[in-house]
């Protein structure tokens, strides 16, 4: 009986396979966090890849494929199911995933082949007992599985759209239909007599490979037409497989995490597969260990947001599942050797940063040994209390104990406890809203000092409808940072609130005199953020207030506008338009509002002309003061989710627009001058964002596009009339320069790489070029090596075209040399990283980029020096 592949055989045999056989650029695994401040961790393959799938970059290889092993973590959003990690065979917060991809090059004919190829012949699979799943109606697919592969049309299932079909990833985007692989692990797992692929989802049942197929584009509506090139992202995750390949009914009992199983039963004295229970928290820190040794050597640390949240959340479910086990803290950190040993050879950095790893590691257990027994003690008190956990005390066993409330959550549904998760909410929003206002744009300071204020002295006296100075009283002084917090008991500055910015302006006392650059609320209380002109302000100071008077006329018209233009979509798009947040400061307006679709271009127009007649008609703007139950059924606005004061302020202009508002406005349209739509976009699902200025604002942006246009007229010499035409034919006729230039380019090298050809060594075997070359595109530069190694013959080629800021790497090794054992991916890898850049490829052929020059001149003799002795 032959031994099983190992995981790191089964890695490697796969990027040969796609490599070697399939002439795929290999792509080293990117980072857990990703290059997308939109995503939190690296989920996917394909993250890496994105760019080029969506168009907005070319892929550096040629032809357009690669080939990866992706480091890749889902413990946080969601993609996250971490509360079965550990209770089931086969979930992971970090697992590898092998993947292959083509852009716009091969495609279903090609890779559908190439899949059972790999699985049956390199992986020796069962055939016997594998399966394949396609979209219902995906019939390409189906021909090429039974027909050109040979699979059985029994054992091809069609699913629908929530089983085999991908994206989009948002509202709108690429998609496609899925072709997926399962294995069959055997009937010892069965569910029932009746078990099926067809109906199961069980853990006889484990899907192996998904070829995505991404040839649809999906818009704003839900329609679909076809990609102008069609994609394949594929992905394996490299423990499943490794499971299958093993005979194994679960992956930690693969040799990628069995070890560090067996240290963690060797550290607690706990024996795996002896006890349910005990067996779900030995997994649980197998996994875990392996998920924080790879986060935090690429640079997260625990913390309280984002990836730093989810860290600490991992490492605290291990800890607690290490005391259910008898473990005392720190021991997490003692788990890493094993990590590091088993995964140094595919990722060596994990080596170089192990003492990183581990205190960090340590740190963290130290710091959360001090509160856990205590945070343990109140919640099993909790517990034995009632059978629901309510908001207060769940935020307060994160924010006292350091519990996160996905750990909260675990324990309590152990003892048959519930979570009021929607009260730990909205605590947490009270906390955000207190810490919003003192975290304020220029610094940072303790709320509940200001609380205190607000307590002594209760809310602030605001005078700001209707003056722009006033006198006043320092009630209170707190220090942030550079800056000053100046509290009065009567202001005319508006404190930011309702989507309208704080003023801004000038506070002066006999004493001293300060600029404010901001004003902010905490409860009711306005707080004047200061930096000092001269002097020093103290407590009991009586001063004059200014606020900065145009700024504010501008923000007021601005404000205004947001509600002239919920009220002329509304007119528009219809009823079913509410608003869904919006922002005003003094150069513009921006106002999102639930829609299901992008406007037309004429409807964005038809709402900027309503509003700016409604601003030539200079419509009084009144405000009324009422009861809120009043101010409702009067038909006033309200924001969905505002609270809300028993009375409130109700703002209208005539008949066309009556909201619950509490900001400045403009006292009638006329003062908005003038309005104009700057752009209209989408936020989310379901929501539209109008970017619009007004004002001075509005008019400098028109002035400024008839400037641009008046200097066109005249370089052009034609009226503006005839401007888009000459434009067009002058874009036109760049594009043939281009062409033109292209193409001298192109014969320039050709007979630049011409010379070069009597200038090649003879070595053992064929003949040898390596030398710097001028700079010239990396394209001409592959059409070099390529008419190099034809005039040469048997041959290795290898050429650094040196630009001002770039280095770009072609390697060619002619077959007879590869067999020798030289290998241009590897020839230009070592180039890339001793210039500070990165590359690989094919045996045969690679290419890459570096940035520093530094050492090129050396590593060149040295690559030289290793191919002669090689030969």
């Amino acid at each position: 009986m032959t031994t099983p592949l190992t995981g790191n055989e089964i890695r490697q045999k796969f990027i040969e396979f796609f490599r070697d056989k399939h002439n795929s650029t290999e792509v080293a695994s990117s980072s857990l966090v990703p290059d997308n401040p939109t995503v939190l961790l690296t989920t996917a393959g394909m993250l890496q890849f994105l760019p080029y799938y969506l168009g907005l970059e070319k892929p550096p290889f040629d032809p357009a494929r690669a080939v990866s092993c992706q480091k890749c973590a889902r413990a946080g959003g969601k993609d996250s199911d971490i509360e079965n990690v550990g209770r089931t065979p086969r979930h992971h917060t970090f697992f590898e995933m092998l993947g292959n991809f083509a852009f716009g090059d091969y495609y279903k004919k090609e890779v559908i082949p190439w899949s059972w190829d790999f699985v049956t012949n390199y992986l020796k699979l069962d055939p016997s007992r594998l399966w394949i799943t396609i979209f219902e109606t995906d019939d390409e697919a189906f021909d090429i599985w039974t027909k050109d592969v040979g699979v059985a049309p029994e054992r091809v299932l069609r699913k629908g759209k929530k089983d085999n079909f991908w994206g989009p990833p948002g509202a709108t985007g690429s998609c496609g239909p899925c072709s997926e692989i399962h294995y069959d692990l055997g009937e010892h797992l069965k569910c029932s007599d009746d078990c099926s692929i067809a109906t199961c989802e069980c853990d006889r049942w484990v899907e192996i490979w998904n070829l995505v197929f991404t040839e649809l584009f999906q818009d704003e509506e839900g329609n679909q037409s076809p990609l102008e090139k069609k994609n394949v992202d594929t992905g394996m995750g490299l423990e499943r497989i490794t499971m299958v390949v093993q005979g194994k009914d679960s992956t930690f009992e693969t040799d990628l995490l069995k070890p560090i199983l067996d240290k963690v039963s060797e550290m607690s004295k706990v024996p795996y597969k002896q006890d349910k229970k005990s067996d779900i928290s030995l997994r649980i820190i197998t996994d875990h260990a392996r998920c924080v040794s790879f986060m935090i050597n690429d640079g997260v640390t625990p913390g309280n947001e984002g990836r730093s949240y989810v860290l600490r959340m991992i490492m605290r479910r291990a800890l607690r599942h290490g005391k259910l086990l008898g473990l005392e803290l720190p021991f997490l950190s003692e788990i890493v050797d094993t990590v590091i040993s088993l995964y140094k050879g595919q990722y060596p950095d994990l080596e170089k940063n192990a003492e990183k790893i581990k205190a960090t590691i340590k740190q963290e257990e130290e710091r959360f040994k001090i509160t856990l027994d205590r945070g343990y003690k109140l919640l099993e008190d909790l517990m034995q209390a009632s059978k629901v956990i309510d908001g207060e005390n769940a935020f307060k066993l994160y924010d006292t104990f350091g519990f996160p409330l996905e750990l909260t959550v675990e324990i309590a549904a152990e003892k048959g406890v519930s979570v009021d998760v929607d009260g730990y909410k909205e605590e947490m929003q009270k906390q955000k809203e207190k810490a919003k206002a003192a975290a304020h744009k220029i610094s940072l300071t303790d709320d509940l000092v200001y609380v205190d204020v607000e307590n002594k002295f209760g809310s602030t006296n605001f005078v700001g409808y209707d003056k722009t100075a006033s006198e006043g009283k320092i009630i209170a002084i707190i220090e942030a940072g550079d800056f000053i917090d100046i509290m009065l008991d009567k202001t005319p500055f508006y404190a930011e609130s309702g989507g309208q910015v704080g003023d801004t302006g000038i506070i002066e006392g006999k004493e001293f005199k300060a600029e404010v650059l901001n004003t902010f609320k905490v409860n009711k209380l306005f707080v004047h953020r200061v930096q000092m002109i001269n002097g020093e302000a103290k407590v009991g100071d009586e001063v004059c207030s200014q606020i900065d008077v145009e700024k504010r006329k501008e923000i007021t018209i601005h404000h205004s506008n947001a509600h002239l233009i919920q009220a002329a979509l509304r007119k528009v798009l219809g009823e079913e338009v509410h608003q869904a947040g919006s922002f005003v400061e003094d150069n513009r307006t921006r106002f999102d509002f639930t829609f299901p679709r992008a406007m037309t271009k004429d409807e964005v127009q038809e709402v900027e002309d309503i509003i700016n007649n409604w601003v030539c008609e200079d419509i009084a703007q009144n405000t009324e003061v009422m009861n809120i139950e009043m101010a409702k059924k009067s038909g006033a606005m309200a924001l969905f989710g505002e609270k809300y004061d028993d009375d409130v302020r109700v703002v209208k202009f005539g008949n066309i627009s009556s909201e619950l508002c509490g900001g400045t406005h403009a006292a009638s349209t006329g003062q908005i001058r003038l309005v104009k739509i700057v752009s209209e976009s989408a936020v989310a699902a379901g929501t539209r964002r109008i970017e619009a200025v007004c004002g001075k604002t509005a008019l400098k942006l028109l002035s400024d596009k008839a400037n641009i246009i008046d200097k066109m007229t005249q370089s052009f010499k034609c009226p503006v009339s005839e401007l888009g035409e000459r434009i067009m034919k002058l874009a036109v006729d760049n594009k043939n320069l281009q062409i033109e230039i292209e193409n001298l380019k192109a014969e320039q090298a050709k007979n630049k790489f011409q010379s070069f050809v009597s200038k090649a060594q003879d070595i053992n075997g064929g003949k040898l070029f390596i030398s710097e070359v001028e700079a010239f595109p990396a394209n001409l530069v592959k059409l070099g090596s390529e008419m190099l190694s034809a005039k040469l013959g048997e041959a290795i080629v290898v050429l650094a075209s040196v630009d001002e800021d770039k280095i770009t790497f072609v390697v060619k090794v002619d077959d007879s040399f590869v067999k020798k054992g030289i290998n241009a991916g590897q020839i230009v890898s070592k180039l890339a990283q001793a210039t500070g850049g990165k590359g690989g490829g094919r045996p045969q052929f690679a290419q890459g980029a570096g940035k520093d020059k530094t050492n090129l001149r050396t590593v060149l003799e040295e690559v030289e020096k290793e191919i002669k002795q090689s030969v």
